[in-house]
C-alpha cells in the first residue's frame, strides 16, 4: 500500500518537472548548446519515470527517491524551468546590474 503511494507520488512529481522543463520559453536569451543538452537529458530522465510507472516497468521506489525528485522538481519550478539558472544560481526576480533591495 505505502509502496504504491510512493510510486504514484514519484510519477506525479517527475511528470510535473518534465512538463515544466518542456514548457520553458527562452524569450530573448542566448542559446547554450551544453545547457540545452542537459535540459533535454533532464526532461527525458524525469519524463521516463511516469511512462515506466504506467507501463509497469518501474515497480519499486523508496522514500529517498521521492524526496530527491521532489527537491529537484521544486528547484526546477523556482528556476521557472531554466536549467542555466539551476546551475548558475541566478534569480529571475532581478535583472543583471540592478541592485537588490535590502
Amino acid at each position: 500500500m505505502l509502496q504504491e503511494i510512493f510510486l504514484n507520488l514519484n510519477a506525479i512529481i517527475c511528470a510535473a518537472a518534465a512538463i515544466r522543463l518542456v514548457t520553458f520559453r527562452r524569450n530573448h536569451t542566448g542559446h547554450n548548446r551544453q545547457i540545452a543538452w542537459l535540459a533535454w537529458l533532464l526532461t527525458v530522465a524525469t519524463g521516463s519515470v511516469p511512462i515506466r510507472v504506467l507501463t509497469g516497468e518501474y515497480f519499486y521506489t523508496d522514500w529517498t527517491d521521492v524526496f530527491i525528485n521532489l527537491l529537484l522538481c521544486i528547484m526546477i519550478f523556482r528556476a521557472r524551468g531554466n536549467v542555466a539558472h539551476l546551475l548558475k544560481g541566478k534569480s529571475d526576480d532581478y535583472q543583471q546590474g540592478e541592485a537588490r533591495p535590502n
